[in-house]
């Protein structure tokens, strides 16, 4: 008896500690960590910093309850307590954060849309392919405008075009 409540207990916490991958999700599931899509990782018990909304009525890509939240929660620290896949095998799957809302209803995040649009900022500092973009045309007319070096523009570029190529 003893050894199939030690089988038991260890098969769940196996189960319950995967890790999920950007890209190559095929079930709905709970884990504790996500690779993300630009590769960051994402655990339970991070804290994530909202960002702007994506609209004028809310966060597009943060919801509860099935509606929207209101522009009230930007720049508002939150811990995630769950990561959860949603969706179906024909349309795909995408993890989802959740956090503590007001009331029962859990607050969710869709993580790589959402980061995408700046709806939530980046959490370990790594650009999106967009920002990458952003800052190199930034640097090239700082560049024209003789603010910085060519060898400065060129160190930046380097950088960026991993980032922009992936």
């Amino acid at each position: 008896m003893k050894i199939f409540t030690f089988i038991l207990i260890f098969s769940f916490s196996i189960g319950y500690s995967q890790t999920a991958e950007y890209g190559k999700l095929t079930k709905k599931s709970e884990y504790k960590i996500y690779l993300t899509k630009i590769g960051d990782t994402l655990k339970v018990g991070d804290t994530l910093t909202i960002g702007i909304p994506t609209s004028d009525l809310g966060f597009t890509y943060i919801s509860q309850g099935g509606q929207r939240v209101s522009n009230t929660l930007a720049d508002k620290k939150v811990i995630v307590d769950k990561l959860k896949t949603y969706g179906t095998k024909k349309n795909g799957y995408k993890v989802y954060a959740h956090f503590k809302g007001h009331g029962l209803i859990p607050v969710l995040i869709d993580y790589d849309t959402a980061l995408e649009l700046g709806e939530i900022k980046n959490l370990n500092g790594k650009l999106t392919k967009e920002a990458a973009i952003s800052k190199l045309k930034e640097a090239k007319e700082l560049l024209e405008l003789g603010v910085i070096t060519q060898a400065d523009y060129d160190k930046l570029k380097s950088e960026m075009t991993p980032l922009i190529l992936n």
